[in-house]
C-alpha cells in the first residue's frame, strides 16, 4: 500500500534545491531533510541532548564520513517513535552528528534549522521514491 507525503522543496542559493518533509521524533515536531546521497539517517547531537537526555547512545570505534568531515568514533541513537509525515517508521538507529555547519548555511539562506536527515537506509527500507513534479515522497512499503 503506497503512502504519499507532501514535500517542501526550498531553493538554496545560487541554483540548488533541498527537499524537506514534516514529521515527529518521539512526539516532537521536526522538519526532516531528505538526502538521497546519505547512506545513513542522522540526527543532530544537540537536539538529542536537549530533548532526550536519557536516550542511550551507542559508541563504536569505526570511522564514518559525512558532511565534509571524518568522525573517528561514531555514535548512534535508536529512535523508537518516528513519523515521517503521517508514515510511522519502525524503531531505527540514527547516527549522531553535529549539524551546526548545515544550520549555519540554512540560516544565512533564510531557512529554518534542520535537526534530522533521512538517508538511504530509511528510503530503501520503505521503498521510497520522490515525485518532483507533484512534490511527493511516496513510500511503497
Amino acid at each position: 500500500m503506497n503512502k504519499a507525503l507532501k514535500l517542501i522543496i526550498k531553493k538554496i542559493p545560487p541554483k540548488g534545491y533541498h527537499i524537506f518533509v514534516k514529521g515527529k521524533i518521539q512526539g516532537l515536531d521536526v522538519k526532516f531533510l531528505i538526502d538521497t546521497g546519505a547512506t545513513k539517517s542522522v540526527v543532530d547531537r544537540s537536539f538529542i541532548e536537549k530533548h532526550f537526555k536519557d536516550q542511550p547512545i551507542k559508541k563504536t570505534e569505526h570511522q564514518t564520513t559525512g558532511l565534509g568531515t571524518n568522525i573517528q568514533n561514531s555514535e548512534f541513537v535508536k529512535l523508537k517513535r518516528l513519523k515521517i509525515g503521517s508514515k510511522s517508521i519502525k524503531p531505527i538507529e540514527f547516527a549522531l552528528i553535529d549539524l551546526d555547519m548545515v544550520n549555519t548555511a540554512y540560516t544565512s539562506a533564510g531557512l529554518d534549522p534542520v535537526y534530522a536527515i533521512i538517508g538511504g537506509d530509511i528510503l530503501m527500507k520503505y521503498k521510497a521514491s520522490i515525485d518532483y513534479n507533484d512534490a511527493l515522497l511516496i513510500f511503497k512499503k
